[in-house]
């Protein structure tokens, strides 16, 4: 395990780097913030609070009810990004390009240490080579080094939750202690990322469903309890609320960039587009969410409700990302559902997905296909198959750069205040 980890790594902090969306730049910026100014305020760094002061705002941020500016992902990014920053304080300064690159460095790790998880769940089920394989396509396919490798993107800091709960869960028999864990493992992942509460559920509902002892029960709900704790006490504070509810005040409050849309378009957009589609991306997650039916039926709906949940958002697209980025989390579950399919089915569906997964990891830049065809506002782009990403991979760059909202600057801690003048 200590090898898939040490790969995922290497594959993450090797590759190219390139500009993100802006859903990450709450945990780049936020970790910079927390180490300047000992909280969660965005507000304190410069360029942010001109916007603001302006009464304009970033899709990112929202102002809470501790008065102070914070993401919209939560506190997790945040946290992840202020590990990787230890060495930043008052006085001291960081350039663009070292900043993305330590957000880099804390994703590498959050996704090597999902890919040792899995590879213990999967080993639950089938041979230790096997289990490393399912580990590895993951990391190689875009839900893995491609996408929530090279950032701080909110599920970057789920997914080792998530996929603990599910090796927790795989070795309940073997032991059994360390399974009382699954409900408070798969509850701090929906706290942290809630778009992905079907597959939280699906796990605790497998988990629930072989549980007869009250005193598991008992125990369990304890420590669920006691995990989710620092996590209520941040969304009361800032939210009046138990609840991760940041996105959704951000849904309500943009209706027409992300409201809920037509779920059948978003179906067929997350199962078969050219540009998002897992028939294109990952055609494996798809073999595993059938093949688990039998076995793990709780697992297979819960991936099938998550593509289900995802397409009914207007932005079911994800906006700028490499292929389906709202399914990566249902791809990894979908590996594990994977591992026991016959060789003969399994060996040509990963060698696509890994195919997939490494153009855009070495080869693909929003500028060659995001905002050149600027599919939110042509949402036809979608459906092009002879101009799609994976086409793209093997053209030019010719749009314009892509651009994260921060600028490429040099930051500076001045008591408390992130500046970049």
């Amino acid at each position: 395990m200590w090898a898939v980890a040490a790969v995922t790594i290497a594959l993450c902090v090797l590759s190219p780097l390139r500009q993100l969306s802006s859903d990450t730049v709450g945990g780049r910026m936020g970790g910079a913030t927390l180490r300047c100014g000992h909280d969660f305020d965005l507000g304190r760094i410069d360029w942010i609070d001109v916007v603001d002061r302006q009464g304009q705002y970033y899709d990112f941020t929202r102002h809470d009810h501790a008065q102070q500016i914070t993401s919209v992902f939560g506190p997790a990014p945040a946290v992840a990004g202020s590990v990787a920053l230890l060495d930043f304080g008052e006085g001291d300064s960081l350039s663009d390009a070292v900043l993305r690159r330590r957000e880099r460095d804390a994703a590498a790790v959050l996704l090597a240490i999902s890919a040792a998880l899995l590879a213990i769940a999967c080993r639950a089920r089938t041979t230790v080579l096997r289990s490393v394989a399912a580990a590895m396509i993951a990391v190689l396919s875009f839900a893995g080094a491609a996408s929530l490798g090279q950032g701080l993107w909110q599920a970057t800091t789920a997914l080792p939750f998530l996929v603990g709960a599910l090796a927790v869960l795989a070795h309940r028999s073997t032991h059994p202690r360390a399974a009382l864990a699954t409900p408070a493992l798969a509850l701090v992942a929906a706290m942290i990322r809630p778009t992905i509460l079907p597959l939280a559920l699906a796990i605790g509902v497998a988990w629930a469903w072989q549980t007869r002892e009250r005193r598991s029960w008992l125990i369990a709900i304890a420590l669920a309890l006691v995990a989710a704790t620092p996590l209520v006490v941040w969304n009361a504070i800032h939210y009046n609320s138990p609840f991760p509810l940041g996105q959704y005040f951000a849904n309500r409050d943009n209706p027409g960039a992300f409201g809920v849309g037509p779920s059948l378009v978003g179906v067929g957009g997350l199962l078969v587009s050219p540009a998002r589609g897992l028939v294109w991306f990952a055609p494996i997650a798809i073999a595993g969410a059938i093949a688990g039916w039998r076995k793990h039926r709780a697992l297979a709906i819960g991936v099938i409700a998550q593509l289900v949940v995802m397409a009914t958002f207007s932005k079911w697209h994800g906006g700028q990302a490499y292929g389906p980025r709202l399914l990566a989390e249902a791809v990894w579950i979908a590996l594990f559902l994977a591992v026991e399919l016959r060789l003969g089915l399994l060996a040509p569906l990963a060698a696509l997905t890994i195919l997939v997964g490494q153009l855009g990891l070495w080869c693909f830049t929003p500028e060659q296909w995001e905002t050149r065809r600027r599919p939110e506002a042509h949402p036809g782009a979608f459906w092009d198959v002879v101009d799609s990403p994976i086409a793209a991979t093997f053209g030019h760059a010719t749009g314009e750069p892509a651009y994260d909202s921060t600028p490429a600057v040099v930051i500076r801690c001045v008591r408390g205040k992130i500046l970049t003048r």
